[in-house]
């Protein structure tokens, strides 16, 4: 597509496709949409902490036609797609650039459901952005009022996970990232009962993931280290990832997370399926994890979009990306960290033993990985050096190991993945790719 990547629209706050301009058009064209192919309906509209959130949101506002548009103002996007869910909007909009610095925006749409759109949605989005209607466009601007955040009814949706008071006794080390989050995750874990070590919590516009967060998840094992926590979470700026620690301030990786929650659901007969999704990204050890277990593992391409996708399909209830997007389609259709939490934390309590002793049953096999920045994204089979590289290292590992090379949909980089058993072939092969990117992408 022109304009939408893997996770929506994103960039540098400035740049050709994220300044007030674009979003304007953006706003005329989503509301076109939401006229002329889903027969009227309201918008919900939020942004994270970024200074520039407002502005853009602003923006989208001042360009839409016709349509009712209710501002959440600050939010996480789980709560943006529960309001949507819940206020009976056909459209959701969230303004964020999720992990990114604060340098970074953009946005993402929820149908109805609280599910990513389709890619059906976002072409015909982009259909409308590059052909504006003059006719649509002399409809009256759309009418803008204030949403209560639905804050509370979210907060009482999460305390609904498990039973209540169960986390007296219980030190909880939590990362917010000076994002969307701030002042939801740390209150539904105190309401729970836990003792309550908060980082992150101070968003001022531009510190968002400013060395806190999901992407700097050292921060938050530090912490949990310092107070004696029992287990430690990170959230990324807009909500929608988890990264954990144990109480030895370990970073667990997001396959061992998959795999303990897929095999919990299992044992108290939660899971459905028959199995869980997870991406093209996730290491070969969960799958033979799950494979003793009794359970299948699908692969569906990278975005917890295309996870839900898969999800749909297979009548699963349960699936995730390693990166720390999980989805429990009981609570909600898109990725939600608090969420991920608390099931986490539902586990451990059912179970009385430390996160460090559930750990430990997926063994994953050595991973050489890499986003490479590039000044072109050449189609690879028109990419010789690349291709050649691809083809040698297939013959290297043969069997048993695995090579990925895809662009990313969000930034101008190359992502490598070499998976095998043998540590030192993945690092050759590695190399191999490494250099073809240089000789053709560079």
């Amino acid at each position: 597509m022109k304009y939408f990547g893997t996770d929506g629209i994103r960039g540098s706050f400035g740049d050709a496709h994220i300044n007030e301009e674009f979003f304007e058009r953006l706003g005329e064209a989503a509301s076109r949409y939401v006229e002329e192919s889903l027969g009227g309906g309201k918008i919900v509209i939020g942004g994270d902490t970024r200074f520039s959130s407002d502005i853009l949101k602003s923006a989208f506002e001042r360009g839409a036609r016709s349509v009712e548009i209710a501002d959440m103002g600050t939010v996480s996007t789980p709560l943006l797609a529960f309001g949507t869910r819940t206020s009976g909007a056909v459209l959701g909009v969230m303004i964020t650039a999720s992990h990114n610095p604060y340098t970074d925006n953009g946005i993402k749409f929820f149908d109805s459901a609280a599910r990513k759109i389709s890619d059906e949605a976002q072409e015909t989005i982009e259909a409308f952005l590059d052909n504006p209607s003059l006719e649509f466009r002399a409809k009256p601007n759309a009418k803008v009022f204030e949403q209560l955040s639905s804050r509370e009814e979210y907060i009482n949706n999460m305390l609904s996970i498990l039973p209540k008071g169960c986390l007296k006794g219980v030190k909880i080390a939590i990362d917010c990232a000076n994002g969307g989050t701030t002042g939801i995750s740390d209150e539904v874990l105190r309401r729970y009962g836990a003792e309550v070590f908060a980082q992150g919590v101070s968003p001022d516009g531009k510190n968002i993931n400013d060395g806190v967060g999901s992407e700097h998840s050292s921060s938050m094992a530090a912490l949990a280290r310092r107070c004696g926590a029992d287990v430690g979470f990170a959230h990324d700026g807009d909500g929608d990832r988890l990264v954990v620690a144990d109480e030895n301030g370990d970073i667990l990786k997001g396959e061992e997370v998959l795999a303990l929650i897929a095999a919990a659901s299992l044992d108290d007969g939660t899971l459905k399926g028959g199995g869980m999704v997870t991406t093209v990204q996730s290491n070969l050890g969960l799958d033979e994890y799950l494979k003793k277990l009794g359970l299948k593992t699908i692969r569906s391409g990278v975005g917890d979009r295309l996870v839900m996708q898969a999800m749909l399909e297979n009548g699963c209830n349960m699936g995730g990306e390693n990166s720390g997007h999980y989805i429990f389609s009981d609570v909600s259709p898109c990725g939600d960290g608090l969420a991920a939490a608390l099931k986490l934390l539902g586990i451990l309590i059912r179970q009385k033993k430390s996160l460090s002793a559930l750990r430990g049953g997926v063994h994953l096999n050595p991973v050489r990985q890499s986003a490479v920045k590039v000044a072109r994204k050449t189609p690879i089979e028109d990419a010789p050096s690349l291709s050649k590289a691809i083809a040698e290292c297939g013959k290297i590992l043969g069997s048993r190991g695995r090579i990925l090379v895809r662009y990313s949909g969000t930034e101008p980089k190359i992502r490598l993945l070499v998976e095998s058993p043998d540590a030192a072939l993945n690092d050759i092969c590695f190399s191999k790719l490494e250099n073809a990117v240089r000789n053709d992408l560079q």
